[in-house]
């Protein structure tokens, strides 16, 4: 039971860092300014209802998107790798997720995705439920934990003006900024461990015969 806790903190702590909600703040004020908090509170409550139905779908179809694809283990993690790198190197580099903003209705595009739920979530949530295929309990703590990363960050984007207030834009910023040096580092942990198992599964048997 431990364990699965321990399992669950680390996938809940990679999918937050992934999302980094707090490097979304000064996007989401300038997008949602000069409304009311009523309008605040009903477009974060439709941006958390289509963030957590891409979640549901990407951690409970994971597998056959992957197979329906043909895409391998170790190929998902360099080409996943490579995606969270160049989001990292974009937020160290203070680059706005989310290039052009159209008009309409904010709360799915941008603020649900690309802005929380962008391609490097959806990455990793389909490397984690495929890293134990057929195992149900891993893919609940993905679910769960993904559900959960979901929830926190769009509570924090709810509160963002509060949190401007008390923690000042320069602080949020910075918090922002260390959550891409984590996912930096994540990223690169997943190419490397991606080449390796290329090496071994491709490359390795040619080189022993």
């Amino acid at each position: 039971m431990i364990e699965l806790v321990y399992v669950f903190i680390a996938y809940f702590t990679q999918l937050l860092a992934i999302m980094n909600p707090f490097s979304v703040i000064p996007t989401f004020i300038a997008l949602t300014e000069g409304l009311k908090d009523r309008e605040i509170e009903s477009i974060v409550k439709k941006a958390t209802f289509a963030g957590l139905f891409i979640v549901v779908l990407f951690a409970t179809l994971g597998r056959y998107i992957l197979e329906a694809f043909n895409i391998s283990i170790a190929g998902l993690r360099v080409g996943g790798g490579i995606i969270l790198l160049t989001i990292a190197l974009d937020m160290l580099g203070e680059e706005v997720r989310t290039k052009k903003v159209h008009p309409g209705d904010i709360a799915v595009v941008p603020i649900a995705t690309p802005l929380i739920i962008g391609p490097g979530t959806m990455t990793t949530i389909l490397l984690l439920v495929s890293s134990k295929p057929g195992d149900i309990v891993n893919q609940a703590l993905v679910l769960i934990a993904a559900i959960v990363a979901c929830l926190v960050s769009f509570w924090i984007l709810r509160l963002s003006r509060v949190l401007v207030r008390i923690l000042k834009m320069s602080t949020v910023r910075a918090l922002g900024r260390f959550m891409a040096v984590i996912i930096a580092g994540v990223a690169v942990e997943m190419i490397v461990y991606g080449i390796r198992t290329y090496y071994i599964e491709l490359f390795l048997p040619l080189t022993s015969k």
